[in-house]
């Protein structure tokens, strides 16, 4: 769906059920359904997304040390397993 299946299907007449190519974004990358939300007043978790290592490294490290509990997301499609819950800095 993320890759448009359905915009291709209706386009040649064929009846789909299913997200467009742009409305499935929101499942398929993380970074802009938050911006998303963010932009609409729809409410969600506190976030923070990167595009480099180094300062997620730094972000992640300054949570762990005050406490905070955290859920890591990759963006994108990751089959079910783009969650990490760590609990430590190893993790």
């Amino acid at each position: 769906l993320v890759e448009g299946i359905a915009d291709k299907l209706i386009a040649v007449g064929i009846k789909c059920f299913g997200p467009t190519k742009l409305a499935a974004r929101l499942e398929g990358s993380k970074a802009f359904s938050k911006a998303f939300m963010k932009r609409n007043n729809i409410p969600t978790a506190e976030h923070e997304s990167f595009t480099e290592y180094d300062k997620a490294l730094q972000f992640l490290q300054s949570c762990l040390s005050e406490g905070k509990k955290m859920v890591i997301k990759c963006s994108g499609l990751a089959a079910g397993k783009g969650v990490l819950l760590p609990e430590s800095d190893d993790e």
